[in-house]
């Protein structure tokens, strides 16, 4: 794989034409492997167009290229004691047809579009807001049916970004330029900045050029000095880093949290008892299996749910077999599944869903090779096939127990348990903050017993660049916003 991967790159960079810009522009691939059209609009966005609503449609705040939360229609905010209550004073600012952006209009959009997320990736997080009033021509609020100490965090999400009728309000307009698509600063918005010559318009020379591109492409273009940025990069494209000869120092890491694992969709025979599920996730050498990734030093293995530095003192989710060693888990493992042939007979293979590449195919041999060990197997599910389980590679929007819980309730997932979603929901509820994070924590505990997960690890986001690029940083988001990347503030 390594081979043909390498011949690929090859001559793709022998083809290559290379780039020559300058701090006021720059060139962007976002690796899209399935959907590369540009669309900013809808519900359902890809990082491609995800990352052009945010940079031509802003929210009420955004993130910066560092991952906090920043103002962006909206100058400041308080939030009450209770914690029940945001309020929001607006810029004075307009959309990029020239008229003047009101708190009616603004919460009127937003309310359009919290129920046009219904349909979104976002639809359980929005449950939170309960209304939003303009209260005057500058000022709205936001009330919260429960404490959300993240709200921030959630309303910084590109699919917040907020059009009025087809119009944004920046940071940055988009057109079309020689059939690339471009971003170029907010105020050059209108007739002016589409007029397209020969030579680029000249009155301000600030461009970000953005384009998508399978994971091999955006590397050899990369190598090739056509672009600045490759952004996208997930664990089953890391082959490919190798077999480019990447620079180190051009490999950037984001800390995410989320999840990485696999995530049951059906149970029938052995997989269908909790307790033999159980044994999938003792089977696995997670640490071998992490480091036949040999880009990603500090890749960190996961045996529970939700990361530790959101645990909850004196609630210890962590597994029972947790402190065993590898060994030892290997051989109790390996007696349970003799004893339950032995009475139940044989045992089909586990079927899983993984992407289709190198990297996968790298995890899946790994896994295959542990379950192996103990007298079971692994099959990956074949084009239209239904799996037991597929590979789950999610990062947390924001940073709350609630968001990693919900991923596994019977609204998401067919293998499922009642009693864990209605300890959610009841934490969901709870107006406590302490209370709150404790009926998380044994929401938690249920899960992690049912083993309708099973954690791997934490997701791997990467991103190539050069050490000294602009408007670039790593951050625990994964999210790399495109107009701090020419020195365009987002307010």
């Amino acid at each position: 794989m390594a081979k043909t991967a390498g011949g690929f790159l090859t001559a793709l960079l022998l083809t290559a034409c290379g780039y020559s810009g300058n701090e006021d522009r720059a060139s962007v691939t976002v690796i899209e492997e399935t959907a590369p059209a540009i669309k900013p609009v809808g519900t359902r966005l890809n990082y491609i167009s995800a990352t052009a609503r945010a940079a031509v449609a802003k929210g009420l705040v955004g993130f910066d290229e560092e991952g906090r939360v920043v103002p962006a229609i909206a100058a400041r905010w308080i939030v009450t004691d209770d914690g029940l209550s945001y309020i929001f004073r607006l810029h004075d600012g307009k959309w990029n047809d020239g008229r003047q952006i009101t708190a009616e209009r603004v919460a009127k959009l937003l309310q359009e579009r919290i129920k046009e997320l219904e349909n979104s990736r976002l639809r359980y997080d929005l449950r939170a807001i309960e209304e939003i009033v303009s209260m005057t021509g500058r000022v709205i609020e936001i009330r919260l049916n429960a404490p959300h100490p993240n709200f921030l965090q959630l309303m910084a999400q590109p699919e917040l970004g907020l059009f009025r009728a087809g119009h944004g309000a920046g940071p940055m307009d988009d057109l079309m330029m020689n059939g690339i698509y471009a971003l170029v600063p907010f105020e050059q918005s209108g007739e002016e900045a589409e007029i397209e010559t020969e030579n680029e318009p000249v009155d301000d020379p600030r461009r970000v050029a953005m384009r998508a591109d399978n994971a091999a492409k955006a590397i050899a273009r990369f190598q090739a000095g056509q672009t600045d940025l490759v952004l996208n990069g997930k664990f089953h494209h890391l082959p490919l880093l190798d077999a480019a000869d990447i620079d180190t120092n051009d490999l950037r890491l984001d800390p995410v949290a989320g999840l990485f694992g696999f995530l049951f969709v059906k149970v029938e025979g052995f997989w269908a008892v909790p307790k033999n599920r159980e044994i999938l996730a003792m089977a696995i050498n997670r640490p071998a299996l992490l480091t036949s990734f040999p880009q990603v030093t500090g890749w960190q293995s996961r045996q529970k749910i939700i990361p530790e530095a959101l645990d909850v003192e004196g609630i210890n989710t962590r597994p029972d077999w947790a402190g065993m060693t590898m060994e030892a888990r290997q051989q109790f493992a390996r007696e349970h599944v003799q004893r339950w042939k032995a009475s139940e007979g044989p045992i089909k293979p586990l079927t899983v869903q993984l992407p289709d590449a190198a990297g996968a195919d790298i995890l899946f041999l790994r896994v295959r090779t542990d379950l192996r060990r103990v007298g079971l197997d692994l099959r990956k599910a074949g084009n239209g096939a239904t799996a037991d389980a597929r590979l789950i590679d999610s990062i947390a929007p924001y940073d709350s127990p609630q968001w990693f819980l919900s991923q596994l309730t019977c609204a998401k997932t067919p293998v499922c348990l009642n009693d864990a979603d209605a300890k959610l929901k009841e934490a969901d509820a709870a107006t406590n903050l302490q209370i709150k994070a404790r009926l998380y924590a044994e929401a938690e505990k249920i899960l992690v017993y049912h083993y309708n997960y099973i954690p791997l690890g934490v997701p791997v986001r990467w991103s190539l660049a050069k050490p000294a690029q602009r408007g670039f940083a790593v951050n625990p988001r994964g999210w790399h916003p495109l107009n701090y990347l020419v020195g365009v503030p987002i307010s």
